[in-house]
């Protein structure tokens, strides 16, 4: 397989960090980096990968704890947002709001769109937004890797919070029936808080969802 999945569990909230690797060309990409990604950068120079971009699925603070020390230790970095939570982004991620202090003290440098195809490799993604836990929150589809990295939008039978500000509900419910649960049944959903799922989990035992309209 040219590309290889990495799930890290960092930070006091037990955020999984994603790394991508495209193995030919040893070359990583970090979704959502969180505290404590020491062990990110330990891992890309014992195996001599080379990060080159950041991607976030919403600005919320534990998802983007990482990147001021990425960005301070790997210079060039592209670093990746959906432009409607640029708001929360530039309030540091509403650590605040928790009674957290964090400075994120670098910004994005490319944003992501509805239908955007990125490409990794020989690895197609395609952005979806996905807003209702954040306005700015998208997921990145891997259709030939059955893969969906989900960001807080659904968990193992749970869903994101909507109430912090942007959330909204029928936002995120509606995400959900449209972009994921359109998707095949076996599609692997890995969240950022979690064990992984499926779509087939989801509709049959998810206690937050309407299963008619899931089905």
């Amino acid at each position: 397989m040219p590309l290889e999945i990495r799930s890290f569990k960092l930070g006091p909230l037990a955020n999984n960090t994603y790394l991508l690797i495209e193995i030919p060309r040893r070359e990583a990409i970090v979704i959502d980096p969180s505290f404590e990604c020491e062990v990110l950068l330990d891992t890309l120079e014992k195996e001599n990968l080379q990060l080159t971009q950041i991607w976030i699925t919403h600005a919320h603070f534990d998802h983007i704890a990482g990147v001021p020390t990425l960005a301070s230790r790997i210079p060039h970095l592209k670093i990746g947002l959906h432009p409607a939570d640029s708001p929360i982004w530039h309030q540091n991620g509403g650590a605040d709001w928790f009674g957290w202090s964090l400075n994120v003290q670098v910004d994005p440098n490319f944003t992501f769109f509805h239908g955007q195809v990125l490409k990794f490799g020989e690895t197609l993604i395609e952005v979806r937004h996905t807003p209702g836990h954040s306005p700015g929150h998208v997921i990145f589809l891997l259709p030939s890797q059955g893969i969906v990295f989900c960001g807080d939008l659904i968990f193992y039978h749970g869903v994101g919070r909507t109430d912090l500000p942007g959330g909204d509900f029928e936002q995120l419910h509606r995400s959900i029936t449209e972009q994921v649960l359109t998707l095949p049944p076996h599609t692997r959903l890995l969240p950022g808080h979690g064990p992984e799922t499926t779509i087939a989990e989801e509709r049959s035992q998810n206690p937050w969802l309407d299963n008619k309209t899931a089905l």
